[in-house]
């Protein structure tokens, strides 16, 4: 399911030009997703419970949507309702900002921001812009925890966590940064000594006498190859290192499966078999709700948000020809 801003805009909040909802609604929205609860939402925001439900129903009119289910339960987010929170509550923890720097407080920059990223985004992808983070914000001390679970940002094991997952939790402020591109890659090399698969039919039927690298026991992964129609004994070189598998494509040990954009930074690899139909990773920012008004935390996210956009655009390495 994709909840990109574009497609927000464009296909579920099109609003009449005579409809614009009122920053207030939004605010009202932002606690009742959070909350899962009118009384709850007034509770938090100092209002009455019949003002918040005037706000949610002024909010649906201007936009034309549902936004809630209303049950017995309580109430529950629609498709349209868990898009708009994910960027209303990007847009409540701007305005907090921004009210802050109106009121003339200062940023305390002197803090530990700890992230969480799995190993090719952790190691690879942000490197570039943690060193130059260094420099621009010196008092700012970094913590890279590289796992590929993710962190329990509710428990605090991370102040911000590049997830490459929507995050369900209502108590994350999560913003998604795009798609990253998937492909098989292979170094020069390999293809010099071994030559490219003769197409996909090759690959799903036997190989053709390549070497394939991929996972080795883990289920995620098991899963992902049934779909594409891969038998897993396809792959003979296998680990649970995503490093180690990057590595032994770059070394000529055989073809695996790369983020394209780290593809593309190494000059000897080339894209094997384009016409793969891997599905792209979505990749999210995301921070618990009660660290959006966190100066040190907030100005590592932006550096951290622009590093992943340029990321995600890059575009991968030439096909083998």
């Amino acid at each position: 399911m994709r909840y990109d801003h574009e497609w927000i805009s464009d296909k579920h909040f099109r609003m009449p030009q005579a409809a614009q909802p009122a920053w207030e609604h939004l605010q009202t929205f932002v606690a009742v997703a959070r909350t899962g609860s009118l009384t709850a939402a007034a509770e938090q925001l100092g209002i009455s419970q019949p003002t918040a439900g005037r706000h949610m129903r002024a909010l649906e009119e201007a936009l034309g949507v549902a936004l809630f289910v209303r049950h017995s339960r309580g109430l529950e987010l629609t498709e349209a309702g868990a898009a708009l929170a994910t960027d209303g509550a990007e847009i409540e923890s701007r305005m907090h900002a921004a009210f802050r720097r109106g009121a003339g407080q200062p940023a305390d920059l002197s803090a530990t921001v700890r992230i969480s990223a799995a190993e090719p985004i952790g190691v690879h992808a942000i490197a570039p812009t943690l060193a130059k983070l260094r420099d621009e914000l010196p008092e700012v001390t970094l913590e890279l925890a590289i796992d590929n679970s993710p962190a329990n940002l509710s428990r605090r094991d991370a102040d911000l966590a590049i997830r490459m997952f929507r995050p369900s939790q209502l108590d994350l402020v999560a913003t998604r940064v795009g798609e990253v591109e998937l492909g098989l890659f292979a170094s020069q090399d390999y293809l010099k000594r071994h030559g490219a698969p003769g197409g996909v039919d090759a690959l799903i039927e036997g190989g053709g006498g390549h070497t394939f690298i991929g996972m080795d026991r883990d289920p995620a992964w098991h899963r992902f190859i049934a779909e594409l129609g891969i038998a897993a004994e396809r792959f003979a070189y296998r680990s649970d290192n995503i490093l180690a598998q990057m590595q032994a494509v770059r070394d000529g040990i055989g073809i695996g499966v790369m983020h394209a954009p780290l593809a593309a930074r190494s000059k000897d690899l080339r894209w094997v078999l384009p016409e793969l139909p891997i599905p792209p990773l979505e990749i999210w920012l995301v921070m618990h709700r009660e660290l959006r008004g966190h100066a040190a935390v907030s100005a590592v996210r932006e550096r951290l948000l622009d590093a992943l956009k340029r990321y995600v655009a890059t575009p991968g390495p030439k096909a083998y020809c």
